[in-house]
C-alpha cells in the first residue's frame, strides 16, 4: 500500500532537494539589473528565447555606445539559477565589446554559481538570447552609424 495518495508525488526516496549556493540565492532575492525598457530608443538592442510554456524565458537589453555594451538589463522567468545567471552575465557584460555577446560559453556560470547540471539547460536559452541581440545588433549596424565591428 502506498505512502501517499496524490499520484503526482514521488516516493520519498526519489525526492529531489535542490540547494543553491550563496550566490544564487543573493540574486535571486535581490536581482541586479533587471528591467527593460518597453520601446527601444536607437543604440539599444534586445534579444529573447524560451517561452512561458517551457518553463524559461529571457529577454536580454542592451545599450551600445562605440562598440561597448554601456548597459546590459534582463527580465526572465525561470528558476533562480536562470535568475542569477542572467543577474551575474548582465554584471559581466557591462562594458564589454558587443562581441562579447557570441563569446558567451555556459560552464563559466556553471561553475561560479554552482548550478547542478540538469539546470544547465536553462544557461543555453541565455546563450541563445545574448546571440539574437548580437545579431539584431548587427543588423542594425548595417543601418545606422556604421558602429559595428566584426567578432
Amino acid at each position: 500500500m502506498p505512502l501517499w495518495t496524490d499520484a503526482a508525488t514521488p516516493p520519498p526516496d526519489r525526492v529531489i532537494t535542490l540547494e543553491y549556493s550563496p550566490a544564487v540565492e543573493l540574486y535571486f532575492r535581490e536581482p541586479v539589473n533587471l528591467g527593460c525598457a518597453e520601446n527601444l530608443v536607437p543604440h539599444q538592442i534586445q534579444g529573447e528565447a524560451g517561452s512561458l510554456e517551457q518553463g524559461t524565458w529571457i529577454v536580454i537589453q542592451a545599450g551600445v555606445e562605440a562598440g561597448q555594451l554601456e548597459t546590459v538589463k534582463f527580465l526572465a522567468y525561470g528558476c533562480p539559477h536562470t535568475i542569477a545567471a542572467c543577474c551575474r552575465m548582465t554584471e559581466k557584460l557591462a562594458g564589454a565589446a558587443v562581441g562579447e555577446l557570441v563569446n558567451f560559453a555556459p560552464d563559466w556560470l556553471t561553475d561560479e554559481l554552482n548550478i547542478p547540471v540538469e539546470k544547465a539547460g536553462k544557461l543555453l536559452i541565455l546563450q541563445d538570447a545574448l546571440r539574437e541581440c548580437f545579431d539584431r545588433w548587427k543588423t542594425a549596424a548595417g543601418e545606422n552609424d556604421g558602429n559595428y565591428v566584426d567578432r
